[in-house]
C-alpha cells in the first residue's frame, strides 16, 4: 500500500503535545501541573484548553509537569487537568491573557485537588520504595529542578549532581538528572542516569517511561514498545503507559511492512487498555490516530483525525500541506466507495 501521508505525519509525531510545533505570532499560555504538596505528578497529565465553552487544544505535561499553548489570542481561557480518579480529581482553573503591545507569555499553574479520603503521598507510584534522603540533598535537587524549569540547564545539572554527591543512591535525583539530559538531547548522559535510577528502584514506572521516550526520539520503536510494556506491567492502572505503548506500536508499524497488520492489532489493543483505564478519556493524539487509520486503509477516519488536529492548531506553519493531505485522504475514501 502506497502511503503518501506517512512522511508528513512522521515528521510531527515525536512529541507529547501538538503545540510544540513552530508557530508565528500570538501569545503563549504556559504553566505546570502540581500536586497539593507542590511537586510534579509522577505521570503525564492531560491538560485541555477551552475558550468560551469551545475546546481549543489539549496536550500532555512533559517530564517536569509543564505544559504550553502557544499562538493564542487575548481572552479568558479555561485550563483543565485530568485527574486519575484515584489520588487526584479533575481540576479546572482560569487564565486571563490580556496582551498589549505585542505577543507575551502568561503563566498559570494548576494545583490538582486530592480525591476525598485519598492519601496524596506516593501518587501514581505502585511500589513502596522510600529513601532516607538528607535534607541538604533534597534541597539541592529541588533547586536543580527549579533551574531546569527556568531553562538554566548547566546550573540545574550542577545542583542535581551536588545532591548526588551528598547522597549517591538518590533515586529521584538520578531520575530528574536523566530527564534533564533527555530534554536537551544529551542521550548518552540521560541513559546513564536513568539506568542508575532503574538499578536503585526497578519498580518505578517513571524510569521506564523516560527510557521509552528517549528510544522514541532515537526512532528505536521496537525497543520502546518493550520498555513501555514494562511500565504498563508495573502500573497497569496508569492510562499514559498504554497510550505511550500504542503510539510506539503505530510508529513501528509505519516503518515495517512485513508485520504491519500484527503491530496495528497490538496498537489497537493498547488503545483499548488506555480507554478502559481512563473511562474512555485517554487516547493517542490526533496525529498518531490519523497515521493509525491511514495504515489500516481507513482514509475517511484518518482525514477526520487530521482535520481535528488542524482545527485545534489553526496557526500551524504547515497547515496548507496538512489541508492537502486531508483532501487527498477524502478523495481516496470517495474512490473506495465508487464501484
Amino acid at each position: 500500500m502506497k502511503t503518501v501521508f506517512l512522511p508528513v505525519v512522521l515528521a510531527l509525531l515525536f512529541t507529547c503535545s501538538a503545540t510544540v510545533l513552530a508557530q508565528q505570532g500570538g501569545n503563549v499560555l504556559q504553566g505546570r501541573v502540581i500536586t497539593p504538596s507542590g511537586t510534579q505528578p509522577t505521570n503525564p497529565v492531560r491538560v485541555k484548553l477551552t475558550f468560551n465553552g469551545r475546546a481549543i487544544n489539549e496536550t500532555f505535561t512533559d517530564l517536569s509537569g509543564r505544559f504550553s499553548f502557544p499562538g493564542i489570542a487575548g481572552g479568558r481561557y479555561q485550563l483543565t487537568a485530568d485527574g486519575d480518579g484515584v489520588n487526584f480529581e479533575t481540576t479546572t482553573v482560569y487564565a486571563d491573557v490580556t496582551a498589549f503591545g505585542g505577543p507575551q507569555t502568561f503563566t498559570q499553574d494548576i494545583q490538582l485537588r486530592p480525591v476525598a479520603h485519598k492519601s496524596t503521598q506516593q501518587a501514581g507510584v505502585v511500589n513502596a520504595f522510600t529513601q532516607a534522603v538528607p535534607e541538604a540533598a533534597q534541597q539541592a535537587l529541588a533547586d536543580g529542578v527549579k533551574l531546569a524549569d527556568e531553562g538554566k540547564i548547566p546550573e540545574a545539572v550542577e545542583k542535581m549532581r551536588s545532591a548526588l554527591r551528598l547522597f549517591p543512591d538518590y533515586f529521584e535525583a538520578h531520575l530528574q538528572l536523566g530527564n534533564t539530559f533527555l530534554k536537551v538531547g544529551q542521550f548518552n548522559d540521560a541513559i546513564a542516569e536513568l539506568d542508575l535510577a532503574r538499578q536503585i528502584n526497578p519498580n518505578d514506572e517513571r524510569a521506564y517511561q523516560s527510557f521509552g521516550l528517549l528510544l522514541m526520539k532515537q526512532k528505536n520503536f521496537a525497543v520502546a514498545v518493550a520498555v513501555f510494556a514494562e511500565a504498563a506491567r508495573l502500573n497497569p492502572a496508569n492510562p499514559a503507559n498504554h497510550v505511550m505503548r500504542a503510539t510506539a506500536l503505530v510508529q513501528q508499524a509505519a516503518t515495517s511492512k512485513d508485520d504491519r497488520s500484527y503491530l496495528l492489532t497490538r496498537a489497537e489493543a493498547a488503545m483499548a487498555q488506555a480507554a478502559s483505564a481512563s473511562d474512555n478519556k485517554a487516547k493517542p493524539d490526533s496525529m498518531t490516530l490519523a497515521l493509525f487509520y491511514e495504515l489500516k486503509d481507513q482514509p475517511e477516519r484518518a482525514a477526520a483525525e487530521l482535520e481535528s488536529y488542524v482545527q485545534k492548531n489553526p496557526q500551524l506553519k504547515n497547515s496548507a500541506a496538512l489541508q492537502g493531505e486531508i483532501k487527498r485522504l477524502r478523495e481516496k475514501a470517495q474512490s473506495k466507495k465508487t464501484p
